[in-house]
């Protein structure tokens, strides 16, 4: 009713007595704006210390509300990198790839308040190697001795994670190990042996036959393979990854830096932050490092780039429609996890395809420039720069070798080759765990089959982390394996009697 009769006031009002009404009630908000502001200024301070010294006393302890699932925690999001919260430890994960961001995530399910720096690491801006990756689970592979614990749970492990986080790119696929006509019969025969031997009993590679390559879709490829053995297979997509983890992440309230690692806070043995490459400086309770290729360049240990190697990899895009799009074609016989174990310089093609965003990935070509190597080894040696046209070159030679077809495809669409670094270990096991010397510091990179093996070893990792405790020594990824005593910090070698093999 009152409405009402406002409403048939002012139908019957002309417009300049409500242009005065309007002038009035703005000429009062003005008058008392002085008197608002200081009352302001003298209730604030009693409120402040009303909060300081009863509130807080009186609800610390008490259970916080439960956030709804998929909220942020709100002393995450508000709070700044390398800042503690609600008493719990701090966290820097460097790295924003697959291992970057596994750690965060498992970090920030431990109550831990993580920062997740995705820069490009120092000393140059590199491409994270996630994106260019085949993405493929080689579920089958494992650590330990003789590479059986955690083996065949690489699968099992990112369904699980994805039914409780949504789709983080798994797909269903096939893997279709193949060799051409020149290979070597009993080479041939003696991987297939023991590519068995490493696989599960009730799984059993099935053979196809070249027939198997020249029908339906994959006739205009034109492609030479003599044979192949197929597996059951699963692969994540790179490019949905990426943003589907950047969701994941920030429903958990892991906080994200821009930011790029240029050197780590030493001191006293104990890592205290990082300094990032535009100067800023980050302290934290500690530091995970998952920054790939960039690691040896990060961490102060002597001839850490031995140690701690990477190699170099091109893969050629094309936006060509995959013919299988649920497979993915890899070379039975391999070279470059023969010539990373070795510690040789070298290049080698392992031409394979893969699906990849909408059309499909070429690869890839491996050079090595530096020698790794392992305690007792020879120095390493670098054989010169590294020169991307001859990788190119014998990337596409090989393209032509395999899929003629597929190679006119890329001439026409003048597709240029990408390089991206990649970090290995010379034994062919990953390095996690503490940082030999160096407390408060973690190292988890150097995956062979990384997209099996990460997501398995990340809680693991994680756990050791919150507890500040050593992983099991029967896993054989300890980094302090990889270091002779002689390439230990000094002040590792003073403490070494005192504090036993342990330096994580």
């Amino acid at each position: 009713m009152i409405g009402d009769f406002i409403a048939w006031v002012l139908m019957y009002m002309s417009p300049k007595s409500i242009s005065e009404i309007k002038g009035y009630f703005n000429h009062l908000t003005e008058q008392s704006r002085p008197v608002r502001l200081r009352l302001r200024r003298q209730v604030r301070p009693a409120f402040s210390l009303l909060g300081t010294h009863v509130c807080k006393p009186l609800f610390q302890g008490l259970p916080t509300r439960k956030e709804k699932p998929g909220c942020g925690r709100t002393p995450h999001h508000c709070s700044a990198p390398g800042q503690r919260h609600n008493g719990a430890m701090d966290i820097l994960v460097a790295g924003g790839g697959l291992c970057g961001t596994l750690m965060a995530l498992t970090l920030s399910q431990r109550q831990l308040g993580v920062t997740l720096l995705t820069g490009s690491a120092h000393p140059q801006p590199i491409p994270a190697a996630t994106g260019y990756s085949y993405g493929g689970i080689p579920w089958w592979m494992g650590v330990g001795d003789g590479g059986r614990m955690l083996s065949g749970q690489g699968l099992a492990c990112w369904q699980q994670l994805q039914e409780r986080h949504g789709d983080l790119g798994l797909r269903p696929g096939k893997l279709l190990l193949y060799w051409s006509a020149a290979d070597d019969d009993a080479a041939v025969e003696a991987a297939v042996a023991a590519l068995a031997a490493s696989l599960p009993e009730e799984t059993r590679p099935e053979r196809r036959c070249r027939s198997a390559f020249c029908g339906g879709n994959l006739q205009d490829l034109g492609l030479t393979c003599a044979g192949a053995v197929e597996l059951p297979y699963g692969r994540i997509d790179s490019r949905h990854y990426r943003p589907a983890m950047d969701r994941v992440l920030q429903s958990q309230g892991v906080r994200r830096s821009p930011g790029a690692v240029d050197q780590l806070l030493v001191r006293h043995g104990r890592c205290m932050g990082v300094r990032l490459t535009d100067g800023d400086v980050l302290k934290s309770d500690g530091v995970v490092l998952a920054t790939g290729a960039a690691m040896a360049s990060l961490l102060p240990l002597p001839e850490a780039g031995r140690w701690f190697p990477y190699s170099r990899a091109s893969v050629l895009p094309l936006q060509q429609p995959q013919p299988w799009p649920e497979v993915i074609l890899m070379p039975l016989l391999g070279g470059r996890e023969r010539m990373e174990r070795q510690g040789r310089t070298g290049l080698v093609v392992d031409p394979g395809l893969a699906p990849w965003g909408g059309g499909v990935v070429f690869g890839q070509a491996t050079s090595l420039q530096r020698r790794s190597g392992r305690p007792g080894a020879t120095p390493s040696a670098l054989t010169g720069s590294w020169q991307p046209s001859v990788a190119e070159a014998q990337l596409h030679r090989a393209l032509a070798e395999l899929a003629p077809g597929l190679a006119t495809t890329a001439r026409r669409q003048r597709a240029a080759v990408r390089h991206c670094p990649v970090s290995y270990s010379p034994d062919g096991r990953p390095w996690v765990g503490g940082c030999p010397g160096i407390a408060n510091l973690w190292l988890f990179g150097g995956f062979r089959g990384g997209f099996a093996l990460a997501p398995l070893l990340a809680p693991l990792l994680a756990e050791a982390v919150a507890r500040n405790s050593p992983l099991a020594q029967e896993l054989g990824v300890d980094p302090a394996r990889l270091l002779a005593p002689q390439d230990r910090p000094p002040h590792q070698k003073e403490d070494e009697a005192d504090r036993g093999d342990s330096a994580s």
